[in-house]
């Protein structure tokens, strides 16, 4: 089943160009659709494609996963607020040259590597020139996308993953690789906000619809509140199988696709008088004439449910195990998960009386 598609949007505040080591990160994946400017700051949406066994309850409750970087108009992050016409790339030359560039010397001199040469501003003035509308943009990064330090032995590469997922490109320098952060693109088409594989996957096994186990019984006695006996051995089993069965749901977004399996690991089954502990196979399997009982998931009341109004308060726990896998590669373990459901099960006792002894 494929639902439609779902568009999320995380409010950012605009980061000012004072702030000049956000100029220099990075992150990795690819992107769904650009950003937009709200009442709230710039929104920077995801879209993501589910299929699989999708709850459309938490499809609609969840917060879809958050972007790791995303382009932002460029009039949005200038020094002291200062506004100038993005679309002008003469403008935004001459903007860099009196306001920007003067700060980046000394120990802040990297910063010119994440801004555009001399070359790419003479570039954007003839493709406006020949006609072409574009924007100049600014990219940003989520805090923590990038993990470790320039020292760190993967850091380098993990820069470089983050610009080929940001539509930019890394430029080496003496502290490790740094991203171009200004360019210009087509007027609202700059790259999509890319996505971690990790988040969606994450994303996907929250809107996943797992079942909580509530239970059928047998004897179900409809004479007596469809209760069953004490002493007698009590059938019982999910309503719905899918409670106890494995479930999947894929997720695509930014050019990244990642399919969450998730498995049961049993049932386990408590009353006020004792419990038992089944495999998903037995608490799977429904009470028919001639299926062996050691299939099945059974239990035996030792005394009636008298003193518990509608029966006593049966509480099956379900735990799922979930990993995931991804189109680039990653993949894993994720946190482990438990489902639980109550379902009142009437027992009584019944009474034999001899009469008669030959």
């Amino acid at each position: 089943m494929r639902l439609p598609v779902r568009t999320f949007t995380t409010v950012l505040s605009a980061t000012a160009l004072s702030c000049l080591a956000s100029l220099f990160l990075v992150a990795p994946a690819h992107a769904g659709i650009g950003g937009d400017t709200t009442d709230g700051g710039y929104g920077a949406r995801v879209e993501v494609h589910l299929s699989g066994d999708v709850s459309q309850a938490h499809v609609a409750s969840v917060p879809g996963p958050p972007p790791m970087c995303w382009w932002e108009n460029l009039s949005n992050t200038m020094l002291d607020s200062e506004k100038v016409d993005t679309s002008d790339p003469k403008a935004v030359q001459k903007y860099y040259d009196e306001d920007v560039r003067p700060w980046l010397t000394g120990h802040a001199a990297t910063g010119v590597l994440a801004m555009p040469s001399f070359e790419q501003f003479q570039d954007a003035i003839r493709r406006k020139k020949a006609g072409e509308d574009i924007t100049w943009y600014a990219l940003q990064i989520r805090e923590g996308s990038i993990g470790g330090d320039y020292e760190d032995e993967a850091y380098a590469g993990n820069v470089r993953d983050m610009a080929s997922a940001c539509g930019t490109e890394a430029r080496n320098g003496p502290y490790g690789p740094v991203l171009l952060s200004w360019q210009a693109f087509p007027t609202g088409n700059p790259p999509a906000p890319a996505v971690d594989p990790e988040d969606l996957a994450e994303y996907a096994y929250e809107v996943m619809d797992l079942k909580r186990p509530t239970l059928d019984w047998n004897p179900h006695l409809a004479s007596a509140d469809d209760a069953t006996l004490v002493n007698l051995p009590t059938w019982l089993w999910t309503e719905d199988p899918a409670a106890v069965e494995e479930r999947q749901v894929t997720a695509e977004a930014a050019g990244i696709s990642v399919t969450v399996t998730a498995q049961p690991n049993g049932m386990t089954v408590s009353t006020p008088v004792g419990g038992t502990d089944c495999s998903a196979a037995q608490a799977r399997t429904a009470y028919a004439p001639g299926v062996d009982q050691s299939s099945a998931c059974v239990y035996t009341f030792p005394i009636g449910s008298f003193a518990y109004a509608g029966g006593f308060p049966v509480d099956a726990t379900t735990g799922w195990q979930a990993t995931w896998t991804s189109n680039v590669g990653e993949g894993g373990d994720l946190e482990a998960k438990v489902m639980n459901a109550t379902t009142n099960i009437p027992v009584i006792e019944v009474q034999s009386r001899v009469s008669n002894i030959s």
